[in-house]
């Protein structure tokens, strides 16, 4: 039988911290060593009965037609189409003769599907896998996703071993990440900026050569997350891995294992950001056993990045009682509804600043605040506002009687 399984967190289904705490929306997903620590990833594990077989899934949500497509490097290679990432359909589509997928959306009809090709070997039989050279990166294009044209170019002659993975970022640089052969094993990074033409890969990323097929993702933020895999090299079953960036090329890893499971391998992910919702794809092997696996399907949850307290005021001048006043208003942000927020005035640009005790504002449940302050004759004033060690902007206002 199949079962969801919960690994190293409480139980989360949607994009939040642990339960109680704030859900995080799209906008506010930001990936970093604190959100990527505090993630919880929800999956069925091992993947239900009429599962899709193979390994390597790519997913690719058209946002156009709600539609998700699902290609996996099977015999023969497949897609598949769904309507809510988990049921899945065979499509009529015929793939290119290949292996391991990316596909990046050129324009509103434009794609492009990066895909690894096996060299021949001796007496015409496909390179054995792994080995320096006997795997070529190749690229077709569509206008629907559905019908691909195999363009002539190799645009590398040697993608080593693993799944690699093509990313276009919003700025419209383009990544390769992908496991090398010869040298240090792990993951090795390209960047391109038409797609085409790469430069020299670096790595092994963070020096660790235990990790392979990456899955990386840009989100709203310009931040980037990505799941990997381990090899499986050093005992056990292969294992999801959990990476964060700022620039899609230096990464920090989650100091605990995203999943594991004791029964079979997780391996070749594929991640999109659907309507606010990370959503995981992976293959599962049986006993480990690829030629078994099946794809599968989670929830990925980042935790909530902290935010920093801050205070923001405009300030103008009134007149109160016939005498010249300054009336400030501010807002906050991460500073609890009640708190006091202290005043700090000084007159003219030179005299000495003074702290306000009396009649101090607090923040009300909008993360607001008000406060005004009689001159008693025409001056210019400085104020500024402080919660503890956040200070607000300074504004001077000049007053007249």
């Amino acid at each position: 039988m199949y079962r969801t399984r919960v690994l190293l967190a409480v139980a989360v289904v949607t994009l939040g911290a642990a339960t109680g705490a704030s859900p995080v929306v799209a906008s506010q997903l930001t990936a970093n060593q604190q959100t990527i620590d505090a993630a919880t990833l929800v999956a069925t594990v091992p993947p239900p009965p009429g599962a899709p077989t193979g390994v390597s899934p790519e997913v690719f949500f058209d946002e156009a037609s709600s539609t998700y497509y699902l290609l996996t490097t099977s015999q023969p290679p497949t897609q598949y189409s769904s309507q809510d990432g988990v049921n899945w359909s065979p499509t009529s589509t015929v793939l290119p003769a290949g292996i391991d997928w990316s596909i990046v959306k050129e324009g509103p009809s434009s794609y492009r599907l990066y895909y690894a090709e096996m060299k021949p070997g001796s007496g015409g039989a496909p390179a054995k896998p792994c080995t320096p050279k006997s795997k070529v990166l190749r690229y077709a294009t569509s206008a629907d996703l559905r019908t691909w044209t195999v363009q002539e170019a190799v645009l590398l002659d040697d993608v080593g071993c693993g799944v690699p993975h093509v990313m276009k970022t919003s700025t419209g640089q383009y990544f390769l990440y992908f496991n090398k052969v010869e040298g240090k094993h792990g993951i090795f990074i390209a960047s391109s900026a038409d797609g085409l033409t790469w430069s020299t890969p670096v790595g092994p990323l963070n020096g660790n050569q235990d990790l392979v097929d990456p899955a990386p993702l840009e989100l709203p933020d310009g931040t980037f997350v990505m799941v990997a895999s381990t090899t499986g090299s050093f005992g056990g079953y292969q294992q999801l891995q959990l990476l964060a960036s700022d620039d899609a090329v230096t990464w920090v890893q989650r100091k605990t294992t995203l999943l594991a499971d004791g029964s079979g391998g997780v391996f070749d992910p594929s991640i999109e950001l659907v309507e606010g919702e990370l959503h995981v794809w992976f293959g599962y092997s049986p006993a480990g056993s690829h030629d078994a696996a099946t794809i599968t399907h989670g929830l990925l949850t980042l935790g909530n990045a902290p935010v920093d307290a801050a205070l923001e005021i405009t300030c103008r001048k009134v007149t109160v009682a016939k005498q010249p006043a300054v009336t400030c208003t501010g807002s906050s942000v991460a500073i609890d509804p009640g708190t006091a927020v202290v005043p700090h005035v000084r007159t003219g640009k030179k005299g000495p600043w003074r702290v306000i005790t009396t009649g101090q504002p607090k923040i009300d449940d909008k993360g607001g605040f008000a406060w005004r302050y009689r001159t008693g004759k025409a001056v210019s004033l400085s104020v500024y506002f402080t919660v503890g060690s956040t200070a607000s902007n300074t504004v001077t206002v000049t007053t007249r009687r």
